[in-house]
């Protein structure tokens, strides 16, 4: 590798992403580098009958809308960053369009759960690193001291589709 020009971020929206995407804004600066900040789109799947359902147009469009409200202050900064939106396997499509896209590098978030939060939901981050055959630099999110706030650029509310993080629940 000579040099790191392309840096894919993918996000979910959490704050643990968010500070994947401080940390790539900081790296992309000091490199001259691009940032590809994306978002995948999982199907959503109903156990009981094993349909699966694709996201309504709005859904996508307002997925899109904040994947451009978190790269614009960096923008009007200076920093160069593409959005990208994708649907499938996060892991899978995280792995595959960043080499799709000649990335150099990954940079991503991750949550940091262990235990049975690790076991019932996995690990979108360690699958990417256990497949990905480029550079991958996970970010561990800070924990808050007690009365610290981590301050952030710009807070961006996730997508309302079922997703999102946080957005749990059962359709009958």
């Amino acid at each position: 590798m000579d040099k790191i020009e392309k840096i894919f971020v993918p996000t979910d929206f959490s704050s643990c992403s968010q500070e994947a995407i401080d940390y790539a804004v900081f790296l992309a600066e000091q490199l001259n580098a691009t940032i590809l900040l994306t978002h995948v789109l999982e199907p959503i799947s109903y156990p009981i009958d094993f349909a699966m359902i694709e996201y309504a147009d709005d859904d996508r469009m307002k997925t899109v809308q904040s994947l451009d409200r978190i790269a614009r202050p960096w923008r009007q900064k200076g920093v160069r960053i593409e959005t990208h939106l994708f649907k499938g396997d996060p892991a899978a499509e995280i792995v595959k369009k960043a080499k799709d896209l000649e990335c150099d590098l990954i940079v991503m978030g991750t949550h940091g759960r262990t235990g049975i939060a690790h076991l019932m939901t996995g690990s979108v981050a360690e699958r990417v690193l256990r497949t990905s055959s480029l550079p991958v630099l996970t970010v561990r999110q800070r924990e808050e001291k007690e009365g610290e706030k981590i301050p952030k650029e710009e807070q961006v509310e996730a997508p309302a589709g079922a997703g999102a993080p946080g957005n749990w629940g059962i359709i009958i």
